[in-house]
């Protein structure tokens, strides 16, 4: 077959829908996984898709390349009516040998999803770790499964077996009877597993191998693995499909509509789902905890084609996630956006080639390639979206194939249980939005020239304040709300690390929230930015650094990340009392009484007198450190009030010291070399007397926040012209 053939039936088996779920997206990659194996060159037969479906080459791919890895019985069905293993003069009824890459097809592997040691393999082929003992079928316990003789007893006499053989052809009925015949014959199997232990070495020797069984059959010269023999491979498919009713449930199995196909068919609930969401290692199995499959196929309904597709598309998304460390997975798997009568080979073998292969290739970790490949394709899709107006699945009937790709996300905890946290189809759009809306915030006039933040914080000094920034696969991976946040105040001085994917995940619940809301709480964040914070100072206050003890940085990456929010329109402001919009200052200052000015215009969240009164106070404790700072004195106004000192009980008399303490500077420095204050003293003075502090309703969150805010406004306000100076010092004098 050309491979324009096989990518034809591969779009043949598209869905006729969009997809809706990730149950089509496992479909999606079933189809990508089978056109990669036979696209690969490793099968070179006619390997049906509805049995790759079925099967798990991938699944004991540590094994590739490793020493006594396959294990391979011999059985001469030439004769129908005389089956035997392979005599010796041929070479023997078993070998040895390494399983590689090549193997993976041949051997016509199914492998259950999540293993646990008493379950078994439906192919013929088998897995097993034991001593030759066991292997060579010599243990008569209940536990010595999975040896060379039991491929003829409990896999060819199966009722599985019987099942396929009552519907297969002449021919291929005789080759699972010649199966099951050998097994009956206790003077080969016998000798088989002697066969084995004298090869092996001894009983003793150990070995951790696939097991399978090789036939020659009538019309064959040479022995075939058993994946290149349809009727073996019917058995297999049988036996996962009885499985795929009783996996988790009983019976689960019934006439109805399936999920994917829309069909009515015989559908079943039993598949484990995805990332095993109903498995045995996840806590629920069902809405109702109902486990004898009287409602399971109406939940799920899934056709058994499906469910196998979704069984082994665990494998296949195994080389597309990223980890993030304490047994966090994000599974990224681009998929098309498309339906099967909108979809061409041609748009299908571009999608394999340009974004399918190059993310399951690229190599995973902090050193890998994963990273990079996931910003290029991103972007690609993300700006084919731009020009074409459309960030939704709106309108999907264009010609541009980039338009046409949507990333699923899937953040995983594995352990015991297994945990999927949060899943969406459209993951790449949200974060891609934020990623502008921050650019643009970095390029506004605030951050340039004579902007409050133009000169410090530098942009090298962190990863979030440079120009052109590539952001989204930072915000898929939590680090940029990670860095801003601290789930508790005293978090990093905890005794033990907070459990994994608990409430106290700060990175990733906003990345859900963002993923699946659209929407991040401003009141939690802000609580999470002052934990920050605090932490931050206390450890700046136990350094012997000259730097002032002050986050300064800190509340500055917290400002870009809210505006950048808040202009995304993905800031939830309803549980404060201030939102956190704000207006372009387009006009250069002429003075820094005019830069403070334009600050508070075009901030919303300081126009009322309680939240202007609260910056302004921090703004002068900036100003008055600042000179301190130079002065040498020790016990600067950071200190004496930190960010968490500050409440509503507390503001006034900070407030009323700071002024004192702003107006002995001034009258004790004759010669003016202290920076007089009044555009923060003469607002300040009149905001903080419009109502008393105990009224307010903002949090100690708000108010803490925009504490500090202030100061880092103040510690930067300098520069510009030196007439404010003179400015101040005439205002004094009056």
């Amino acid at each position: 077959m050309a491979d324009n053939d096989y990518a034809e039936t591969a779009v043949k088996r598209f869905q006729p829908r969009l997809p809706a779920s990730l149950y089509e997206v496992a479909w999606q990659y079933s189809l990508y996984d089978w056109y990669s194996a036979v696209q690969s060159g490793d099968i070179d037969w006619e390997l049906a898709p509805e049995h790759l479906a079925y099967l798990t080459p991938g699944a004991k791919s540590e094994l590739f390349g490793a020493d006594d890895s396959l294990i391979t019985v011999y059985a001469d069905l030439s004769d129908p009516e005389n089956p035997q293993l392979r005599p010796d003069s041929d070479g023997g009824p078993v070998e040895i040998g390494t399983y590689t890459r090549g193997d993976r097809f041949r051997v016509g592997h199914a492998y259950p999803a999540n293993k646990t040691s008493s379950m078994t393999d439906y192919s013929i082929t088998t897995h097993k770790g034991a001593d030759a003992h066991h292997i060579a079928g010599f243990r008569d316990d209940a536990w010595g499964t999975n040896n060379v003789q039991d491929r003829f007893t409990a896999w060819a006499q199966s009722e599985y077996a019987e099942t396929v053989r009552e519907q297969a052809s002449e021919a291929d009925a005789s080759l699972l009877d010649g199966l099951a015949t050998l097994g009956d014959d206790d003077e080969q199997m016998q000798a088989l597993g002697e066969a084995f232990v004298e090869l092996a070495g001894g009983e003793d020797e150990e070995f951790d191998s696939l097991i399978t069984v090789k036939v020659k059959d009538p019309e064959a010269d040479e022995y075939r693995y058993p994946g290149e023999i349809p009727v073996l491979n019917d058995v297999m498919v049988e036996k996962k499909s009885a499985r795929l009713e009783s996996i988790s449930v009983e019976d689960a199995s019934g006439d109805g509509v399936g999920y994917v196909t829309g069909n009515n068919e015989q559908v079943t609930g039993g598949s484990p789902g995805l990332f095993g969401m109903y498995g045995k290692k996840q806590r629920e199995h069902f809405p109702d905890i109902d486990t004898k499959g009287s409602d399971a196929w109406r939940t799920r309904p899934l056709s058994f084609d499906t469910a196998a597709a979704v069984a082994a598309a665990d494998s296949i998304f195994e080389d597309f996630f990223r980890g993030l460390g304490n047994n966090r997975r994000l599974y990224v798997l681009p998929y098309l956006a498309m339906r099967r009568d909108e979809l061409d080979t041609d748009t299908f073998e571009w999608f394999y080639d340009t974004i399918y292969t190059a993310l399951r290739d690229a190599e995973t970790g902090p050193d890998g390639t994963f990273d990079t490949e996931l910003e290029t394709l991103v972007r690609e899709v993300t700006d084919g979206a731009a020009a074409d107006g459309e960030t939704d699945f709106d309108d999907l009937v264009d010609e541009d194939h980039w338009d046409r790709v949507r990333f699923a996300i899937v953040l995983q905890v594995t352990g015991n249980p297994d945990r999927v946290y949060f899943d969406t189809l459209d993951g790449i759009f949200q974060p891609a939005a934020l990623e502008d809306a921050h650019n643009d915030v970095t390029r506004s006039a605030i951050f340039e020239g004579d902007g409050i933040f133009g000169t410090y914080p530098s942009p090298e000094s962190s990863p979030y304040l440079g120009l052109g920034l590539p952001l989204v696969r930072r915000i898929l991976y939590g680090d940029y709300f990670g860095r801003t946040t601290e789930p508790t105040r005293t978090s990093r001085q905890a005794s033990e690390t907070p459990s994994v994917g608990e409430i106290d995940d700060h990175e990733m619940r906003r990345v859900r929230a963002l993923l699946t809301e659209g929407k991040i709480p401003l009141q939690p964040l802000l609580e999470e930015y002052i934990h920050q914070l605090v932490q931050d100072q206390n450890e700046s206050f136990d350094s012997d650094s000259d730097y002032t003890a002050f986050p300064q940085r800190s509340v500055v990456e917290q400002y870009t990340q809210l505006r950048a929010l808040s202009d995304a329109d993905m800031l939830e402001s309803t549980n404060t009392t201030f939102t956190f919009t704000t207006s372009a200052m387009t006009d250069e200052p002429d003075s820094r009484t005019d830069r403070l000015e334009s600050f508070l215009d075009n901030h919303d969240a300081l126009d009322a007198d309680h939240t202007r009164a609260v910056f302004l106070l921090g703004g002068l404790v900036g100003r008055i450190t600042a000179f301190q700072s130079r002065e040498n004195v020790s016990s600067t106004l950071v200190r004496r009030y930190p960010i968490d000192y500050l409440t509503k009980q507390t503001v006034k008399e900070v407030t009323k010291e700071v002024l004192q303490m702003d107006h002995s500077y001034a009258e004790a420095e004759e010669d003016r070399s202290y920076w007089t204050n009044n555009r923060y003293t003469s607002r300040l003075t009149d905001a903080m007397l419009s109502a008393d502090p105990n009224e307010w309703t903002m949090s100690d969150a708000e108010l803490q926040w925009l504490y500090s805010l202030g100061i880092s406004y103040g510690l930067n306000d300098t520069r510009v012209a030196q007439a404010d100076d003179h400015a101040d010092a005439a205002a004094a004098d009056d």
